[in-house]
């Protein structure tokens, strides 16, 4: 459920129009976010690119003679609506046809899609709280489906932080602002943006580690600097003090520790970041619950690789095609996965249903003596494998757990 829009070109009939030239206009859109950079892929099917680190890609698809944009808005703001509408216009190239659920492309009335994005807000609301006496984990809202925080007692979690049931409620009655909801609710890119921009990071990104990959460099790189640039234009906003000088820290800034001292003092506890407790991390439509701090990359098998000092998970799934038609595949998969596998034992996954079974042996790797834990989990035709390692014999049960948090799609 969200408000986005769809925008049809012509393709070979008019200057610019051919391929290339569109990709190159969407190769070239530079970031407005300080120290991040737009992220693009491109294939012979078309292009994907993510312009603010608070919102959804937007994707260009090749079809008949036409090149189909189509962006989501609602979890950036009605500020990300127009700016992405801004960009398509500067591309010169008349449209073939718009579906705008805003109406705003037609109308160019930024109170009306603020209104607009508000009329979502509280529709999305009602559901909520229809949705309230079910039974369910954090509601996730605008979040990335890949890693969403575990449960922990709060009623949901957006980019900018939990929200209490008592918001939606509010929500729904008109009683609130949108800048409460939205990263980007203005139109200008003003100082609440960018501080928004930096909240988003810490919240969703940021593992609260001293950064090893450019991913966790970057991430850290672009709050501080946004934190930065929202405090030159508009000091007197409530700025994370806390998680502020933690990333001075992390990034080893010592000077900007100081001059951060001198204006906050010592600060209190930091408590913004998904990251700093469990979260449920998606594989392939799988999910298991881990740290949140821990690192992160995907190796280039296609592999989910987490690690902290005392522990790395790898992840992967595998698709496997029947020959004939088998009554109960998942079992059938799981006894061919383990067919010259030793020392393993069956072994029940929240959905007690999905057949698993887990290994523990002890390896050498690179000299050194590790502990290993394998998850083996099977659903219809896709099957799971999980391997834990672990230098301590006394952290196989933190493995275990883990591997029980494993839910099947």
């Amino acid at each position: 459920m969200g408000l986005g829009l769809t925008i049809w070109y012509p393709v070979g009939k008019g200057k610019g129009t051919d391929k290339k030239s569109y990709e190159n206009y969407f190769r070239k859109i530079a970031s407005i976010v300080p120290d991040w950079e737009t992220e693009s892929y491109f294939d012979e099917n078309g292009f994907c690119v993510k312009i603010v680190p608070f919102e959804e890609n937007v994707y260009g698809s090749w079809e008949e003679g036409m090149l189909c944009i189509t962006a989501k808005t609602s979890s950036a703001g009605p500020g990300y609506h127009a700016y992405l509408v801004e960009l398509l216009d500067k591309m010169g190239i008349h449209p073939l046809k718009v579906e705008d659920e805003t109406e705003y492309y037609e109308h160019r009335d930024f109170g009306l899609l603020q209104s607009s994005m508000m009329g979502w807000l509280k529709a999305l609301s009602e559901r909520i709280i229809e949705m309230a006496g079910e039974s369910y984990s954090i509601l996730s809202i605008n979040m990335p489906l890949d890693t969403v925080p575990a449960e922990n007692g709060r009623f949901a979690c957006c980019p900018l932080g939990y929200i209490e049931k008592e918001f939606f409620e509010r929500a729904e009655r008109n009683e609130v602002s949108g800048q409460e909801f939205f990263v980007w609710w203005n139109e200008q890119q003003d100082a609440k943006l960018y501080k928004n921009c930096a909240m988003s990071l810490m919240w969703c990104d940021i593992n609260w580690l001293a950064p090893e990959t450019e991913v966790e460099q970057r991430a850290i790189r672009a709050a501080l600097s946004c934190l930065e640039k929202a405090y030159s234009m508009d000091s007197k906003q409530d700025y994370p003090a806390a998680e502020w000088m933690e990333l001075a820290q992390l990034s080893e800034d010592r000077e900007l520790m100081n001059k951060l001292k001198a204006i906050f003092g010592e600060g209190e506890t930091p408590s913004v970041g998904y990251l700093r407790k469990n979260i449920n991390s998606s594989i392939n439509g799988w999910r298991v619950e881990h740290s949140g701090m821990m690192h992160y990359e995907l190796d280039d098998n296609g592999t989910k690789v987490w690690w902290d000092d005392d522990m790395t998970i790898r992840a992967s799934t595998i698709t496997v095609k029947f020959k004939e038609d088998v009554e109960n595949k998942s079992e059938s998969l799981l006894k061919s996965v383990l067919e010259g596998e030793t020392d393993y034992e069956r072994f029940s996954l929240r959905n007690q249903e999905t057949p698993a079974a887990i290994q523990h042996t002890q390896i050498e790797e690179d000299g050194e003596l590790l502990w290993q834990t394998r998850l083996f989990a099977a659903s219809e035709n896709v099957f799971l494998i999980i391997s834990i390692y672990y230098p301590e014999r006394a952290l196989r049960e933190k493995a275990i757990e883990i591997c029980s948090s494993v839910v099947a799609p």
